[in-house]
């Protein structure tokens, strides 16, 4: 199925994050506690809302209408500085769970808690976002505590985007493509990640 990159610009006026959960809850058939366990397949959907643009502009736009695509989208971080990552790259095959170990970081450099990040395996870019700092010691090494379990086990060396991480998935809830009486065009959108 082809992958069609979406236009990085104009950056979106919003952004809404919804985590598409797999969580199994367990509730006791006696009035006992309930309980929340993780399971492999949570993933995210991010609504984004444009701002109005040109007739013009908004034809660039149109692979959000392909059928039988996937897209990719930046995703919007604003007034986040990402900083200086270096080249992070998956540390170790077959990882599982909730913790991703990188190299290849600048030493010192600090995964803020909430910072998306995406790892890259057989071409396909999974979204995380990291659930607690983590700070590269000096060989550039950290542990990465993700907010769900990754989905699929990662290649040595697959690519960890820190600076720019997107989000792949089908186009799904999408308004109808609104040309106003003033020739603006409104357009949001959601991108669900495919499990």
């Amino acid at each position: 199925m082809p992958v069609l990159t979406l236009p990085s610009s104009p950056a979106p006026s919003g952004m809404g994050i919804e985590l598409l959960t797999n969580k199994n809850v367990l509730v006791s058939a006696l009035g006992g506690d309930e309980q929340e366990r993780q399971r492999k397949g949570s993933r995210y959907a991010l609504t984004f809302t444009m701002p109005p643009m040109s007739y013009v502009t908004s034809m660039a736009w149109d692979d959000l209408n392909a059928e039988g695509a996937t897209v990719l989208m930046a995703v919007y971080q604003p007034g986040f500085d990402v900083g200086s990552p270096g080249t992070p790259r998956v540390n170790g095959a077959g990882q599982g769970g909730i913790f991703l170990t990188v190299d290849g970081l600048t030493p010192g450099y600090v995964v803020r808690k909430g910072q998306f990040l995406n790892v890259v395996t057989l071409g396909r870019h999974y979204l995380y976002r990291a659930a607690a700092d983590a700070t590269a010691n000096a060989s550039g090494q950290a542990q990465i505590q993700l907010r769900t379990m990754l989905r699929f086990p990662p290649q040595d060396n697959d690519v960890v985007k820190l600076a720019a991480p997107m989000i792949e998935g089908f186009v799904r809830d999408m308004k109808s493509w609104e040309v106003g009486v003033d020739r603006l065009v409104m357009i949001q959108f959601k991108v669900r990640e495919t499990a």
